[in-house]
């Protein structure tokens, strides 16, 4: 069973969910640290006529670099940082703040919270996992709905049928940033590494598109068609030279001169690693008289069809 690469921090930030079904001048602005890098940066070989897009060789530099980084994530005690996500598809231009806190390593506590502003509606979402539970809060204007996922029985109902916990965590988006880098390197083809620097602080760039059987996936036996306008050509991580901490993630595509821009564009600021997180910001209690939605059991059927699947590959 093919499913959708997860690219969302736990499924969440409202743009990326514009993104997957898919203020002026917000990407000419600096993001916090980084000034903003023209995609000739990265000078890109045209599309060839059996695929566009298709990535050059894999770069065992920029593959070790993204292995790195996210063990480095798996290695801290607890995460927090601010989050600014840009996001600019077709006539829809604007940005969204948030936070994002992570517990000790694989343990799965996580909080991540968006705001955004979208002409005279407000929303928000809200993720918070206490390792147990993932529960999902979204806000548009007046209207609240609510999400439960027990976590702990999907990664069980997964081991039951013999498929790894590693790659239920990201196909399904449990694993917050470390979930992201690994469903990134799942289905992107790393070609491109070079060393930088902005503002006076040391960068690993690493550039890569989707790997062919992706590509195949979004284009189906159309092999020299575009891809669909919600869907990246390719991604670019800007990491800490130091600690390789992702800064800044770039999903770029094709404009109409088929030139490389960023469509989205997540940036972390105000980093801190290995601090005291108050237990009570991993929990979550729904309101009085609000009955959330449980989508367990939606994915510990799609566990089950994963199961049978492999069973008849065998």
């Amino acid at each position: 069973m093919k499913s959708l690469p997860k690219f969302t921090l736990a499924v969440t930030a409202m743009a990326l969910v514009v993104f997957w079904q898919k203020s002026p001048e917000v990407w000419g602005q600096r993001a916090p640290g980084f000034e903003q890098k023209p995609a000739k940066n990265f000078p890109l070989k045209a599309p060839t006529p059996l695929m566009a897009d298709a990535p050059g060789p894999e770069s065992p530099e920029a593959k070790a670099a993204l292995d790195q980084a996210r063990q480095r994530l798996l290695s801290y005690q607890s995460i927090q940082a601010k989050l600014v996500e840009t996001v600019a598809l077709a006539n829809r231009r604007f940005t969204i703040n948030g936070s994002y806190l992570q517990g000790g390593g694989a343990d799965l506590r996580l909080r991540l919270e968006f705001q955004v502003k979208l002409g005279d509606t407000e929303g928000s979402i809200l993720e918070v996992c206490d390792g147990q539970v993932l529960w999902t809060r979204h806000k548009v204007g007046g209207d609240v709905r609510i999400s439960r996922r027990d976590v702990r029985q999907i990664l069980q109902a997964a081991a039951d049928n013999g498929l790894s916990d590693n790659l239920i965590t990201v196909e399904l988006g449990f694993g917050g940033l470390p979930g992201l880098l690994a469903s990134i390197g799942k289905s992107i083809q790393f070609d491109q590494y070079k060393e930088d620097t902005a503002d006076g602080r040391k960068l690993v760039v690493i550039e890569g598109g989707w790997k062919p059987d992706m590509l195949t996936f979004w284009q189906g036996t159309k092999f020299d068609a575009p891809l669909p306008d919600y869907v990246p050509s390719r991604i670019r991580l800007y990491l800490d030279g130091e600690s390789l901490f992702p800064r800044r993630i770039l999903y770029l595509g094709r404009n109409a001169e088929n030139l490389l821009r960023p469509k989205v564009s997540l940036d972390f600021s105000e980093i801190e690693t290995d601090t005291t997180i108050p237990a009570a910001k991993f929990k979550f209690v729904p309101p009085e008289g609000m009955f959330p939605e449980d989508l367990t059991p939606q994915f510990l059927d799609q566990i089950k069809r994963r199961g049978q699947e492999r069973g008849n590959d065998k």
